[in-house]
């Protein structure tokens, strides 16, 4: 056969193949060594040798195929049972049903006498549930848990109202949610408590009369809980019987016999009780103490003659917030009122804007905007820092500038004025003070603690002093009387009296030693409560807007939102300093360790500030009179107020958080404050981190060019 030039002929092409066919065989299978294999010769193929075999490619290829391969196992391929399914979480709680209420919107949570009580009443149980019930599942879990108490019959369901815990405080709330909202198991699970689910039934149990007290705290007057004993003996040594027996006889014996034993089994050094002696049975050793603490105060209290609501338990700062802010989501709705306001004429144009019924009625927030006394509306949208500012600022005009008060050295009391009576003037000011404290505003806690007790209770049963007045005249001559020593020094000093001792019925007449005290009580009393009625009941009133004079009742605690404190309670250094949040630059950055010296000297500023001695600090330069003046009078509130508009952390807290941030500019110098946003802003520039005065000097210059957030 005749091949082109260059190419192999058929025939050796063919024989390759078949070598490489007969190795491969004999590396598959060893026993096919012996195995001849033969290839016919195509005719005219002077190449082959003759005499062998015919057998065709193909052949060759078909007996490859029919070796058998080695097989390989397969693999076993693992599924998960849980693909594509939600993770689910149980979760198991004590339910805790409080008997029905229309009183009030926020409940303590029970603990000691009034948790027992509802234990013994049935009203608590426990239940498990998972993320993936619906909430017909979970109503009927728990009407089958209190059906016996309410006699429902199997197919009526307990109509009943989630209760949410408020955070910072010991208290229960009514949750904001629409009519439609699904109780689901997560929904549900998200608001409880560590250990138990709260809810309201809203319906009463038949034959049950439960006195726990859901909006104050009953367990300070509660009753004195059943007591145990704790006794030291070895349990080892005799068997859970006999420990039943001596522990029930006990119980039986008289209390006499006990303390006498107890008393010979400690030795001579030993202290004569424990206080284990005094563990109520239905609590664990943590809330144990805290009742032993209350009842001890509360027997303190109930031995004063005070009568007012000054004993009530002092919250802390962050139960307050709480509080108010629980409050403030329910009765503040989402949507804007404008206010348009001067600078100039602050009290006269919120005066103005209060005094329209409608404005006054309303709920919505507050949407603050400044007109300059050009009347040219200032560039600035309210997020929250002109708010805040205005209400800082009205503060100040309502006991300054408004003349409807008067200063005693114990705090502000109302001005008889009976133009500002017609008006209705004191109506409106605690439509604004209710405003203040629930829209974000610093608290307006001026008012005389006598004025705040007789506004939330009516009782006139209070230690007075001649400092309650405001008169200096009267206040002078009060003093004179209760401070007499002798007969001659209190005719004397009645004699300052006489233009208005004759003019009220029923002082002690004639007054002698023996009843001076009553004469000054009861002149105290009428001139600064008594005569002034007219304006209480105006100014309690106006405190109803928002429902704020019901949550004063409600909770006693928080009557520091209106009362002047006895201790100066003005921000320090410290409380800014924890309050503005550096923002650093990510750690490693070249910008970190600049932006932490920055703010070392702003500390530093700080507690200058605080001490009065930035005056020292720039005594090397040449200060204005109105620098040295400024000076005198800054306080760690104008900072803050530069940062955020307000002076004082407000009832419902800042939000957003106050932060410090930095900007890397080594053109601008003076730092920038963003009130909507309570951020401070300090430019980090070489000049500002000099070891000298300049950084001092340039937030001084900040603080008096601020206008208006510097006057505090």
């Amino acid at each position: 056969m005749a091949v082109s030039s260059g190419s192999l002929p058929l025939s050796e092409i063919e024989r390759a193949v078949t070598a490489g066919v007969r190795a491969a065989l004999q590396a598959a299978v060893p026993q096919a060594l012996n195995t001849p294999l033969t290839v016919s010769t195509l005719p005219g193929d002077t190449h082959r040798h003759p005499g062998t075999a015919t057998a065709s490619l193909a052949t060759a290829v078909t007996s490859l195929r029919s070796v058998p391969l080695p097989s390989i196992p397969g693999r076993h391929v693992y599924r998960s049972r849980h693909i594509n399914r939600r993770h689910v979480k149980t979760y198991t709680k004590e339910v805790v049903c409080l008997p029905f209420s229309l009183e009030s919107s926020l409940f303590v949570i029970p603990r000691g006498d009034s948790r027992s009580r509802l234990a013994e009443a049935g009203l608590i149980g426990k239940m498990s549930f998972s993320t993936e019930w619906t909430e017909d599942q979970l109503r009927w879990e728990i009407t089958a848990i209190f059906r016996r108490v309410f006699g429902l019959s199997e197919h009526q369901l307990l109509p009943f109202q989630f209760l949410s815990t408020i955070k910072g405080c010991k208290k229960l709330m009514k949750p904001q949610v629409t009519s439609n909202f699904p109780w689901g198991g997560k929904e549900v699970a998200s608001m409880c408590s560590n250990f138990c689910m709260y809810i309201m039934a809203e319906m009463e149990a038949p034959s049950q009369n439960l006195l726990v007290e859901l909006s104050d705290d009953s367990d300070f007057e509660s009753q004195a809980p059943q007591l145990r004993r704790s006794r030291r003996t070895n349990v080892s040594s005799i068997s859970q019987r006999e420990q039943y027996e001596r522990q029930e006889g006990e119980e039986t014996r008289p209390q006499a016999d006990i303390e006498m034993e107890l008393h010979e089994q400690r030795g001579p050094n030993q202290a004569t009780t424990h206080f284990t002696d005094f563990i109520p049975v239905y609590v664990d050793d943590e809330e144990a103490i805290e009742e032993a603490i209350r009842r001890s105060l509360s027997e303190e209290a109930g031995s004063s003659s005070l009568q007012d609501s000054r004993f009530a338990r002092t919250l802390s700062k962050e139960e307050i917030t709480g509080i108010v802010k629980a409050h403030s989501e329910r009765v503040v709705t989402t949507s804007y009122k404008p206010i348009y306001i001067s600078r100039g004429n602050l009290w006269t144009t919120a005066l103005r804007q209060f005094s329209r019924q409608r404005f006054a009625e309303s709920t919505h927030m507050l949407y603050v905007t400044f007109a300059s006394d050009e009347d040219i509306t200032e560039d600035a949208e309210d997020l929250g820092g002109p708010r805040r500012e205005f209400f800082r600022l009205l503060v100040k005009a309502i006991y300054k500038e408004s003349g409807a008060f008067e200063e005693s050295s114990n705090g502000f009391i109302p001005r008889l004025n009976i133009t500002h009576v017609q008006n209705g003037l004191y109506r409106t000011i605690g439509q604004m003070m209710a405003t203040i404290i629930v829209q974000g505003g610093e608290s307006p806690a001026l008012l005389s603690p006598l004025v705040v007790g007789y506004l939330l209770t009516g009782h006139f049963q209070f230690n007075v002093t001649p400092d309650d007045v405001a008169d200096m005249e009267l206040r002078e001559a009060l003093k004179k009387v209760d401070q007499a020593a002798s007969k001659d020094e209190l005719d004397q000093a009645i004699g300052y009296c006489e233009s208005w001792q004759y003019q009220i019925e029923g002082l002690p007449n004639p007054v002698t030693m023996d009843n001076k005290d009553a004469f000054v009580k009861s002149a105290i009393l009428f001139h600064v409560l008594i005569q002034r009625q007219s304006c209480y009941d105006q100014l309690g009133e106006g405190l109803k807007q928002y429902e704020v004079f019901s949550l004063l009742k409600e909770n006693p605690g928080i009557r520091v939102l209106l009362e002047m404190p006895q201790k100066c309670n003005d921000v320090t250094d410290d409380d800014v300093a924890t309050l503005l949040k550096p923002v650093y630059s990510v750690l490693g950055s070249n910008k970190r360790p600049r932006e932490e010296l920055l703010v070392v000297k702003f500390r530093e500023f700080l507690h200058c500030v605080q001490e009065k001695e930035i005056g020292e600090r720039l005594h090397a330069r040449d200060l204005t009179e109105a620098e040295k003046e400024f000076i005198q009078t800054l306080t760690a509130g104008h900072i803050l107020a530069f940062a955020t508009g307000s002076s004082q952390v407000p009832a419902t807290g800042f939000l957003p958080s106050p932060k410090l941030t930095f900007v890397h500019d080594e053109t601008k110098h003076l730092p920038v404050s963003h009130t909507c946003s309570n951020e401070l802003q300090m430019f980090v520039n070489k000049k500002n981190l000099e070891d000298d005065d300049e950084f001092d000097y340039h937030f001084l210059v900040a603080l008096m060019n601020g206008a208006i957030f510097s006057a505090v």
